[in-house]
Formats: structure tokens, C-alpha cells, sequence
């Protein structure tokens, strides 16, 4: 009985011991941390830069030509051609110093080649609205394309 009970005792720790042997250590992250917030804040201050100054090359070539946007009316753009008109056509109805800012309120990779950033955009140094800050709140899917990191997605909604 004893040598049944030690034979079965030994064998279990056996399996154990294999099972911990074989078990597998934590994932490497997809994409370092530092990456991932440097590659989106980067990106967002392009963004901010390129549609202050009216470059819409620029501003164009941050969107995959299939990106979506969605801005805080629910208006649904398709394409990096439309997504750049309606911009352009937005920003031509505002005085030459309004500016946009970017802040990066965070980051995460959820494949090796997307990221998914939560950016707070600032419209400031409107003449007709002295002071004001018009701020939005965006959420951007961004992809690794060509070498670059490019918008394929974007939802905007009001700052609280």
C-alpha cells in the first residue's frame, strides 16, 4: 500500500514538475511600450501640424487610402480623398492663425502592426472666438503600411 501510494505520489510529482518545466513564460510585448506611445504621438503631432498649416499632401498622406473617420456629428467618411476634402473645406472657414494641437492621452499596440491611440485635438486661436478652446476627443487606429504608420480609422466625439 505504502509503495502504491509513494509510486503514485512520485508520478504526480513528475507531471508536475514536466508540466511546469513545459509551461510557457509571459509573451513578449507585440510592440515595445515606448514604440507604440512615440510611433502615435509622432503621428498625432503630424496630424495637428499638417492641418494647421493647410498641407493637405501632408495631412493626406497620414490616412491608408481605405481610412474611415467618423467626426462627433456621426457623418461617416470614406477614403483618404474624402476624409482629406472635408477637411480642407473645415478648415478653410477659419482664420489663417487657428491652430490645432495634439495630446497623446495614450497609446496601446493590439497587433504587432496597429495601435490604437486616444488623442485630445484642440482647436485654438480662433479671432471670432477669443479664448475658446473647441476640444475633441479621437480615437485612432493606426497602421503600420509602407513604412509608415498610417490612420486607418478615426472616431471623434466631444470633450468633456
Amino acid at each position: 500500500m505504502h509503495r502504491s501510494l509513494f509510486a503514485a505520489a512520485a508520478a504526480m510529482a513528475s507531471l508536475a514538475a514536466s508540466a511546469c518545466a513545459t509551461a510557457p513564460s509571459a509573451p513578449a510585448p507585440i510592440i515595445e511600450r515606448t514604440v507604440v506611445m512615440e510611433s502615435a504621438r509622432i503621428t498625432m503631432l503630424r496630424y495637428a501640424d499638417a492641418w494647421s498649416n493647410s498641407d493637405w499632401n501632408g495631412f493626406g498622406a497620414l490616412y491608408a487610402a481605405d481610412a474611415r473617420h467618423v467626426n462627433t456629428a456621426g457623418e461617416f467618411w470614406r477614403g483618404r480623398t474624402q476624409i482629406v476634402d472635408v477637411h480642407k473645406k473645415n478648415r478653410a472657414g477659419l482664420a489663417s492663425g487657428v491652430r490645432m494641437t495634439a495630446r497623446l492621452e495614450g497609446a496601446r499596440a493590439i497587433t504587432d502592426d496597429a495601435i490604437v491611440a486616444v488623442v485630445r485635438l484642440e482647436i485654438v486661436n480662433d479671432p471670432s472666438r477669443p479664448g475658446a478652446v473647441n476640444a475633441t476627443l479621437v480615437t485612432f487606429t493606426l497602421v503600420h503600411r509602407d513604412d509608415q504608420w498610417r490612420i486607418a480609422q478615426a472616431h471623434a466625439y466631444p470633450a468633456a
